[in-house]
C-alpha cells in the first residue's frame, strides 16, 4: 500500500515538474502567424487568409499583433482580430487563449498583404 502510495506521489510531482517546465518553454516566440494569398478576390481587392497559431502546448491569452495600418474591404470578425485603440495592435481571439492545434484563422482583401507580428501575450499554464 505505501509503494502504490509513494508511486502517486512520484508521478504528480513529475506531472507537477513537466507542467512548470512546458510553461517556462512557452513565449511570445510560440505564436505564429502564417498568411497565404487565397487566389480570391474581393471588392477588387486580393483575398489573403492570415491563422495566428500557438505552437506551445500551454494555451496564450490576450494575444496582440501588430497592425498598424490595417484596412481591408472585407469584414473581418471582430472576434478573431479587432483593432485596438490607435490602430497600431490588433487583438486575437478577443483576447482569449489560443491553445496549440487551434488556430484562429481570417481573411481580408487589400491591395497588399499587412504584416502581422506577435507583440504581447500571457501565457496560461
Amino acid at each position: 500500500m505505501e509503494i502504490k502510495l509513494l508511486m502517486v506521489f512520484l508521478a504528480c510531482l513529475l506531472s507537477s515538474i513537466n507542467n512548470r517546465g512546458e510553461a517556462a518553454s512557452c513565449s511570445l516566440e510560440n505564436i505564429v502567424v502564417k498568411q497565404t494569398a487565397t487566389g480570391g478576390w474581393a471588392h477588387g481587392q486580393p483575398e489573403y487568409a492570415v491563422t495566428v497559431s500557438n505552437m506551445c502546448g500551454c494555451p496564450q491569452s490576450g494575444v496582440q499583433v501588430t497592425c498598424d495600418g490595417f484596412d481591408t474591404t472585407l469584414a473581418v470578425d471582430p472576434a478573431k482580430l479587432r483593432q485596438a485603440a490607435g490602430g497600431n495592435l490588433c487583438l486575437v481571439n478577443s483576447g482569449d487563449p489560443v491553445v496549440q492545434g487551434h488556430g484562429i484563422t481570417f481573411s481580408y482583401a487589400w491591395s497588399s498583404q499587412f504584416k502581422f507580428t506577435p507583440v504581447s501575450s500571457t501565457v496560461k499554464c
